[in-house]
């Protein structure tokens, strides 16, 4: 018996990082997986919740090298984690995806919404006047 191989579990993380690079691939586009996880990133937690609450507790001179900082963690944590053997298990496990622009489309869409209720939450809460 040949041996069993690495067992992942998978989330909608790597579910969004998985349909964006088979757009990437299918459409001969610019956006990989990496870099719609650091758009949903950006827009749905960095901006609403990391930046005004880096602010709130320093100053620009502290804020603007932990902001960069908090800029690189998506790259760096699919740099991490998609391994080849994570990206095979990703594609044996997604094989049977249709329609991969109509899912990219759906994040996008989701992040929106996440994005638009972050700050309407955050201007009705007092946070952005």
């Amino acid at each position: 018996m040949g041996k069993d191989k690495c067992k992942y579990r998978f989330c909608f993380i790597d579910y969004m990082w998985y349909v964006a690079e088979m757009c990437s691939e299918r459409l001969h586009n610019r956006l990989n997986g990496s870099g719609l996880l650091f758009l949903c990133w950006l827009y749905v937690v960095l901006i609403p919740f990391g930046i005004p609450l880096v602010l709130y507790l320093s100053s620009w001179i502290v804020a603007l090298p932990v902001v960069i900082f908090l800029c690189f963690l998506p790259d760096l944590f699919c740099k991490l984690r998609y391994t080849t053997g994570r990206r095979e298990a990703l594609r044996k496990y997604y094989r049977d995806m249709k329609h991969p622009g109509r899912r990219l489309a759906k994040i996008f869409l989701l992040t929106i919404a996440l994005a638009a209720a972050n700050f309407t939450l955050m201007f009705h809460l007092g946070f952005i006047y």
